[in-house]
């Protein structure tokens, strides 16, 4: 099950992950702003990152995470101009599966202006039988230790992170 978040609990998440990101020309549709199927390829750039930064270059040899499913709030338009961050923290665990917040923000002279957020949730699966099966344990040290989780006895499918929000 997807974590729900919505857009005032973003300013209560601190995240540890951030990489700029390159708003290309062809991004651009008619209306003059980023496309909305283009966010997700941003997406899939910030996790990339996250997951090969986190867990290492050789994490997903023989296991891996398949997105079972992803939720979207667009909340302000990203034009050609703006200078884009996306910032990306997991802030779920289960025994298979796990979810990772993404914000896709910008910097104006009041702040942080949100543009748009998104809620993914991965299953892991055995590469070679195409099985689900447990998060490996390293992988769920190395992400308690990269978020400055303290280690939490698994309690579940629903587990929460509670002290994400710190």
């Amino acid at each position: 099950m997807t974590t729900i978040v919505k857009p005032e609990d973003i300013l209560n998440y601190k995240f540890h992950h951030v990489r700029p990101v390159q708003i290309r020309y062809n991004d651009i549709d008619i209306v003059g702003h980023v496309n909305n199927a283009v966010y997700h390829e941003y997406f899939n750039f910030g996790r990339m990152h996250y997951f090969y930064e986190v867990l290492g270059g050789s994490a997903f040899t023989v296991q891996e995470v398949v997105i079972a499913q992803t939720n979207t709030t667009y909340t302000k338009e990203i034009l050609i101009d703006d200078d884009i961050q996306i910032l990306s923290k997991i802030i779920r665990f289960g025994t298979k599966s796990l979810d990772m917040l993404q914000v896709l923000v910008s910097q104006s002279d009041e702040g942080f202006v949100l543009h748009t957020f998104n809620v993914t949730t991965f299953v892991c699966i055995n590469t070679k039988t195409h099985a689900t099966e447990s998060i490996p344990a390293e992988w769920r040290k190395a992400i308690e230790m990269f978020e400055n989780l303290p280690p939490n006895p698994l309690k579940g499918e629903q587990e929460e992170i509670n002290s994400c929000k710190k």
